[in-house]
């Protein structure tokens, strides 16, 4: 059966940010290679987690993807139409919108909820009388009363209530997909709960598609199909988030997954599952990214990088011990 068309296409992306420092003799300033040539679809309807270490790139990527920074290589297509080209910024942003994780400072605290939410729209040729009905609308669908909220400010809701106003800004545009930047982390676990639940509901009522990064792995268990995993600028594994948490081929990956905590005694973590800071990203080790944390490393890590190799079903991991004939010597092993 053949796969449907991918509604976003990450071709190639990068982003490196030079340094304020010079260089020495005339050479180049360093640079950081936060984002350095990522390469993704997301299938339409979808949730794709993106997890990693703090500083791997995934802010970076939303970032990106959603045009807040410019990208120093690579190319966006949204429904097989490349952004900046064929599909201006603005009319791309009316399909891809995002949620930050500081619900606070990404609201404009002069304005009260209901201009907040209609302002998107206003500005795209709605009618004001028009614009102030969706933002009633649309904070019912957060659950929010529009008798209460509608007239308050931002620095007059808790952080659940400012994180519903932000979806519900998100939401007035009518996107087909949703860039969820740690929109959860700091929020209390009970209001994290509501929140998620409030996304798996809309996301069936208004057919969306989510990309949702996140530090914490149960919660991107919970509401993922696929997750991608990254490490130092880079994708080292993707695939079937099941999939992915049962069978990881990339050790990165496991090394994620086994410092997940447990309430089963029986399951305690008696060793650390990673030693040691990620590498430098001003100057990262050549090979694969990952080598120096490694403890499966061979002298072929190190100057070669991995080719992502597909394993079941759309399941992908760089890493040299999952390709045949790579010259690590447990090269086509499986797990």
């Amino acid at each position: 059966m053949r796969s449907p068309e991918p509604i976003l296409s990450i071709q190639g992306l990068k982003k490196h940010f030079k340094l304020p420092t010079k260089g020495f003799f005339g050479r180049e300033k360093p640079v950081v290679r936060a984002v350095d040539g990522i390469t993704f679809d997301v299938i339409p309807g979808e949730t794709l987690g993106i997890v990693g270490e703090s500083g791997c790139g995934k802010s970076t990527t939303a970032r990106l993807i959603i045009d807040l920074i410019h990208r120093d290589a690579g190319a966006i297509l949204f429904e097989g139409k490349a952004m900046g080209e064929a599909l201006s910024p603005k009319e791309y942003r009316r399909h891809v919108q995002m949620v930050f994780q500081d619900s606070f400072a990404s609201l404009n605290p002069r304005m009260i909820v209901r201009d907040i939410i209609a302002f998107g729209p206003m500005v795209h040729g709605m009618p004001q009388k028009e614009a102030e009905e969706l933002a009633y609308s649309l904070l019912t669908k957060v659950g929010l009363d529009p008798a209460r909220f509608a007239g308050r400010y931002p620095h007059e809701l808790s952080g659940g209530q400012r994180q519903r106003v932000n979806i519900a800004r998100a939401l007035a545009f009518r996107p087909k997909v949703l860039i969820l930047d740690e929109a959860v982390s700091a929020l209390d676990k009970s209001v994290e709960a509501q929140v998620l639940n409030l996304l798996t509901d809309l996301k069936a009522e208004f057919n969306l598609t989510y990309l949702f990064i996140s530090h914490d792995l149960n919660v991107v268990r919970y509401i993922s199909d696929r997750v991608m995993v990254m490490y130092l600028g880079e994708c080292v594994e993707i695939g079937p988030v099941d999939e992915v948490y049962a069978h990881p081929r990339h050790p990165y990956t496991r090394a994620l997954l086994s410092a997940m905590p447990s309430m089963d005694p029986d399951k305690r973590t008696m060793e650390p599952p990673l030693a040691g800071d990620p590498p430098n990203p001003i100057n990262p080790p050549p090979g694969c990214r990952f080598h120096t944390r490694c403890r499966f490393a061979e002298d072929v890590c190190g100057t070669v990088s991995p080719v992502p190799t597909v394993r079941g079903s759309m399941h992908f991991a760089a890493c040299h011990i999952g390709t045949p004939g790579s010259g690590h010597s447990r090269a086509g092993e499986t797990t």
